[in-house]
């Protein structure tokens, strides 16, 4: 079969866009599938309940997209973060400057990112959804539900946690189920912000504070099923003073929330990243948990890796740089999801010698600072 384009980009989402304007940018010419509708300008309703908190490679992967001056009016750096054990009562603080960084990153909207990237597109077919995909030696063949078959040289699946396209390849992600969801929100501060995030951890799951452009927070607080259950059935007022307490009071007084949503709480890598011509980007490809931020931040990796690989519409992606990109991508992933794991296995626990120990690994790491640097590295993706 002979290719329509040189890649199909099935997912318009914040990793899918973005990486289908860069590789647009780098001369392929690129069709971007998307299953949904577009995504409405930011600048016409509040702040979306879903923010991510980049780090300063993915701000600078939005930068040169020349979509960073877009999206500044509705981005919050934070030059700040504390992490406190709400057990053992210690805590760690990481401020930009002792870094040597103007900042340590910036929140940001999902809608906003995927609404710029969208239109800097431009062309993004919406409503079109993925039922099969047949490989050949040359080109890869997708089928949509409308009927529709299309042909390309290369397919990036970018198209969730749930990926049909991956589910099409017959390749399975296995994982870990945390037994709980995160509960979002956002809340107004007595004492403000200050350009801090802030996360503690509890037994049953942390409680993230994360700085809006607004001088409000966003709110990522990951609990059991029970305690999820429990968070959503509240009444404002019962859930800012449960929120007030549980975050003890730090920025004062957290009240008048907006819509609470949940989310699971999942850890997911699917068996292999790429095919002979297909290759899985984001969430398709990994979910980690939520308590780092680093899911967006590895799928934006993902897409800078894979321009990498691919750099020259002439040659493509070769066996070779493929199985490179493959190699490379999975090990950082597993760097990262593993050291996620073990924090919260470390931390989800009230046992007294197990706080004892992870209080003293707190303080040790807070003290010394070559061990702090590099957990900074480790932690806010700052590599």
């Amino acid at each position: 079969m002979k290719p329509q384009v040189d890649i199909l980009v099935v997912g318009a989402g914040a990793v899918g866009a973005t990486a289908a304007l860069a590789l647009r940018r780098a001369g392929y010419s690129v069709q971007v599938l998307d299953a949904g509708q577009p995504a409405p300008p930011a600048e016409s309703a509040d702040i979306d309940a879903r923010v991510f908190a980049l780090s300063p490679a993915s701000i600078a992967w939005l930068e040169t997209l020349r979509l960073w001056y877009v999206l500044a009016p509705r981005t919050q750096d934070y030059g700040g973060m504390r992490v406190w054990d709400a057990v053992s009562g210690s805590d760690i603080a990481f401020d930009a400057a002792a870094l040597g960084l103007p900042r340590l990153g910036a929140i940001v909207e999902n809608r906003a990112i995927v609404a710029a990237a969208q239109a800097a597109l431009g062309d993004v077919e919406f409503g079109r959804s993925l039922v099969a995909l047949d490989e050949s030696v040359d080109a890869v063949c997708l089928h949509c539900a409308d009927g529709d078959s299309l042909t390309a040289r290369y397919v990036l699946l970018a198209d969730g946690a749930r990926s049909p396209g991956r589910a099409a390849l017959g390749i399975q992600a296995p994982g870990r189920d945390y037994g709980g969801r995160a509960v979002v929100c956002h809340v107004q501060t007595a004492s403000g912000h200050d350009q801090t995030a802030w996360q503690r951890f509890l037994p049953e799951g942390p409680v993230a504070l994360l700085p809006l452009w607004d001088g409000r927070v966003s709110v990522v607080w990951s609990s059991t099923h029970a305690g999820a259950d429990a968070l959503l059935a509240m009444d404002d007022q019962a859930f800012s003073e449960a929120l007030t307490d549980a975050t003890a009071g730090q920025l004062g007084r957290l009240d008048t929330p907006t819509a609470r949503h949940a989310f699971p709480l999942l850890r997911q890598t699917a068996e292999r990243f790429t095919t002979g011509r297909c290759i899985l980007l984001g969430d398709a490809a990994h979910v980690v948990h939520p308590l780092a931020g680093q899911g967006v931040n590895l799928g934006f990796d993902d897409a800078r890796a894979l321009l990498e690989a691919m750099p020259d519409p002439t040659r493509g992606l070769k066996p070779l740089a493929r199985r490179r990109y493959e190699r490379a991508r999975r090990a950082e992933l597993a760097r990262m999801s593993l050291g996620i794991d073990a924090l919260d296995r470390l931390f989800s626990t009230a046992h007294p010698a197990l706080a004892a120990a992870r209080g003293l690994g707190l303080h040790a790491v807070d003290v010394l600072d070559p061990l702090k640097r590099q957990f900074a590295e480790a932690a806010l993706g700052i590599r």
